[in-house]
């Protein structure tokens, strides 16, 4: 079919193309938000698509993207390929071996050692896995089989939560190099067998003069992009939107540098990849570039090129008589019907596996990794993904591989992809088994250690508090010292999924998305402000949680897991307007919120900021050292929780700044009447449901626990008012004093009365989250509560009619019973 009549076809039917793209789409994408749950990458749904609609032929898919993919399959892969060249940056192949390196050799010398002992049944020119018995498909097929698909390798390290861990970070880098080093061979393996002329007869002369000039293209695109980059730069600073006309500049003048080559008889893929590799890897051109590429081959074009590649319509000679096909019939019929190649599946997926795991896994044990740590890190650097589909189809249409040889390679990757995210829960379980677990919360925090918070971070606009808060803790323990995991809080979705490279220091990843890079980059100058006027002591380490909302918790736990971290500060979901109210919220960070106060392994506590940022500034910070902080109430009515706001406040009130009052809340005697009174009712229900024995039983159950609790809590806050009010009784200025108020109240409306009255004097309210507090004082107030997980005080503390002036840090003690799994404290092995 010549492009005329190929051309004629697509204008008549543009309508059903587009349906029919979009019925692909869309099914992709709904199948991947499905295969998420079980941390599938969208490679696999993308294959699985493309399966079931070949092998079932659904709808009549096959003419429409064949015809279309026919124009331009021949380059529709450059874009993946030029966004994997700019992620990588060659000069490291220069300098001294890292460990990442060292373990991506291993993989790919261990690999192109089995595939030479191995050869002759590879290469068999009928029953063997490669067609073609030559030098370049020999080294075609090791290289394909070393690399890496580091994209895939990145993304489901970030969402099986392993890229902090030490086998994670090194699979990330080593996967990296991998794939650097054997793209990197397959594309110079491209220019030495490149096509021929016209005529097929060129001079010896040619291929070396076309080879020279493809390096001095890939050499003078090196200076071009860097000389472009500086002059858009110049054009869009800092913290000022790109303009859109200036990026498309740059990728104009990438592509013509891959025309350009592909001139020179390269094949334009591989040119592709060799221009990027020459852009820097490095600035924010290059992080565009490779946010919007990925983005828009993730979402629209990948799909529906792996749908072409499984919906292809293939036949060789040698497959005609087993299809029951008649040489008068056609040489072509789908791939899928041929007969499932079951051994050539079996024999390239364990020459694959066995090959990393093998260089891999020995890289690893001289490294210090364990030996189930060293075949793990083996088995996710063996991951496959789009490239490994690219080359079984480019090999096919070069002759190299038969069809049934074409099929096995797709679902080696399919299986391949299919089992590593197995590999990587393994990893994420053993990791925290092997954590060392102890009680972690302010009670048991050791005053002798330095303090470690692991603080998360919405946006800078948390900073200033949060600094706050670090600056009056760290004087508790520890001479002043305080550790502070910052993590930003960075949604998952499409946009940031393609903005995924490989990171620095403790994350194994980082985004390059623009929009949450100049949010990160706000925060770091925020905390480096606090470091530098302030960081005597102070260590402050960045993370980055990059998860959906609904598993943005796991992130934050395992952090203070791995921190060991006595306390975890969160910001509210609702934030303060101009006029003082708060705003409607954020649901996601809600979620987040709500997930962490029930599974955090160490106590937890919410801020409700209004305002009191302002004191970590330099002026606020100088004022704090001088003695001049602005006053903080303690609310203790009663329960752990608020035991262990009291130990916060007390942390709080050696900081020679910190001017706190704790205030105490007592029952009255009307209030002490409607308690008795509501006992006798329990014991009258009781009676009624089961009788005079069971009555008296649950009766003495419940008061013998309230009056266990009434005395826990008598005890410790007498110890906290020996230590820190009656002992502070005559300092005067100087710092470490505290004041003491005691209120009687009634009920709920009375306790919010005496709140209300505070409002004024005070610009931080300290209180628990009272989840297990058994007082008439709160009975009824959770019933009218907006935000349940806030406790019924902390709720009206943060509601938009309470105050405009005065934040609040809720608290929550960690409940140890969650980790040993007990139902009553009487059995807790402490």
């Amino acid at each position: 079919m010549d492009c005329t009549m190929t051309s004629s076809i697509l204008s008549a039917n543009y309508n059903t193309i587009l349906f029919e793209f979009g019925v692909i789409l869309v099914t992709s994408k709904i199948l991947h938000a499905l295969l998420r749950n079980v941390y599938q990458p969208r490679v696999f749904s993308d294959l699985l698509l493309g399966i079931v609609l070949a092998q079932f032929r659904v709808l009549s898919l096959t003419n429409a993207i064949n015809l279309v993919f026919g124009k331009i399959g021949g380059f529709v892969f450059a874009p993946y390929l030029f966004a994997l060249g700019v992620e990588m940056d060659p000069g490291t192949l220069l300098d001294a071996p890292t460990a990442d390196a060292v373990v991506a050799y291993a993989g790919i010398l261990s690999s192109s050692v089995l595939v030479t002992l191995f050869h002759m049944p590879l290469m068999k020119a009928t029953s063997g896995v490669v067609h073609e018995h030559s030098l370049r498909s020999f080294l075609g097929l090791a290289a394909v089989l070393a690399n890496t698909a580091s994209p895939v390798l990145t993304r489901l390290t970030t969402d099986l939560k392993i890229a902090k861990t030490a086998v994670g970070r090194l699979a990330v880098g080593a996967g990296l190099a991998s794939d650097m080093v054997t793209t990197m061979l397959i594309a110079v393996g491209s220019m030495i067998w490149r096509d021929a002329g016209g005529d097929g007869r060129d001079s010896p002369i040619v291929q070396p003069v076309l080879t020279a000039a493809v390096l001095v293209v890939v050499i003078v695109s090196a200076f071009v992009s860097r000389a472009m980059a500086e002059w858009v730069g110049g054009r869009n600073p800092e913290g000022r939107r790109m303009r859109g006309f200036d990026l498309s500049l740059v990728a104009l003048a990438a592509a013509a540098l891959c025309w350009l080559s592909s001139a020179l008889r390269l094949d334009v893929n591989m040119a592709a990849f060799l221009v990027g590799l020459a852009f820097p890897s490095e600035g924010r051109v290059s992080r565009l570039l490779v946010s919007k590429i990925n983005f828009v081959l993730s979402s629209f074009v990948l799909p529906l090129y792996v749908s072409h590649v499984c919906l292809s319509l293939r036949q060789t000679t040698d497959d005609i008589e087993v299809t029951g096909l008649g040489r008068t019939e056609g040489f072509r019929a789908f791939v899928m019907e041929l007969p499932f190649p079951w051994w050539k599946v079996f024999f390239v997926t364990v020459m694959g596996t066995l090959g990393k795991l093998t260089g891999c896994a020995a890289a690893g044990l001289l490294r210090g990794l364990g030996w189930l740590e060293a075949l793990a890190l083996g088995m996710l650097l063996n991951v496959k993904g789009y490239f490994h589909i690219y080359c079984a189809q480019a090999a096919f249409d070069a002759g190299i591989i038969t069809d049934k040889s074409f099929m096995a390679i797709i679902f080696m990757v399919a299986l391949n992809v299919a089992v590593t995210p197995m590999v990587g829960m393994g990893i994420a379980s053993w990791a925290r088994r092997s954590v060392q677990w102890r009680l972690m919360g302010l009670q048991h925090h050791d005053p002798s250690t330095e303090l470690r918070l692991v603080v998360g971070l919405h946006g800078p606009q948390d900073v200033p508090t949060l600094s706050y808060l670090m600056e009056a803790l760290r004087w508790g323990g520890g001479g002043g010292e305080l550790a502070a995991y910052a993590v930003d809080m960075v949604q998952l979705t499409d946009q940031t999924a393609a903005a995924i490279v490989k990171g620095g220091g403790f994350d194994g990843v980082t985004v390059v998305d623009e929009e949450v890079s100049e949010m990160r980059k706000l925060i770091g100058e925020a905390l480096d402000a606090y470091q530098a006027e302030c960081g005597e002591g102070v260590k402050v380490r960045r993370l980055l949680a990059l998860s959906s909302f609904p598993d943005m918790h796991s992130d934050i736990c395992i952090c203070a897991e791995d921190a060991m971290a006595a306390l975890v500060l969160l910001p509210f979901h609702k934030a303060q307007r101009l006029d003082g109210s708060m705003d409607a919220g954020h649901f996601g960070f809600r979620l987040v919120n709500q997930k962490v106060l029930q599974l955090a392994p160490c106590s937890v506590g919410v801020v409700v900021d209004r305002g009191l940022g302002k004191h970590a500034t330099r002026e606020g910070q100088a004022a704090m050292r001088e003695g001049q902080g602005q006053a903080v109430v303690v609310v203790f009515i009663g329960g752990a929780d608020d035991r262990e706001a009291l130990t916060l406040a007390a942390l709080m009130s050696k900081h020679p700044g910190v001017r706190l009052t704790a205030l105490r809340v007592v029952q009255n005697a009307t209030a002490q009447a409607r308690a008795k009174a509501r006992t006798s009712l329990f014991e009258t229900k009781a009676s009624r449901r089961g009788g005079v024995g069971a009555a008296a039983a649950a009766s003495s159950s419940a008061l013998g626990q309230e009056e266990a609790q009434m005395q826990v809590d008598d005890k410790f806050f007498a110890e906290f008012y020996r230590k820190h009010v009656a002992g502070a009784i005559g300092k005067q200025g100087g710092g470490g004093g505290m004041g003491y108020l005691e209120k009687h109240v009634a009920d709920g409306a009375e306790l919010v009365a005496v709140l209300r009255g505070l409002q004024s004097e005070y610009r931080l309210f300290v209180v628990g989250r009272g989840r297990d507090r058994s007082s008439v004082l709160t009975e009824g107030l959770d019933e009218w509560a907006e935000c349940l997980e806030l406790g019924p005080v902390g709720d009206i503390l943060a509601s938009s009619d309470f105050s405009a002036t005065a934040s609040v840090l809720i608290v929550q003690q960690y409940d140890a019973k969650k980790h040993y799994k007990v139902i009553d404290e009487e059995f807790m092995p402490l």
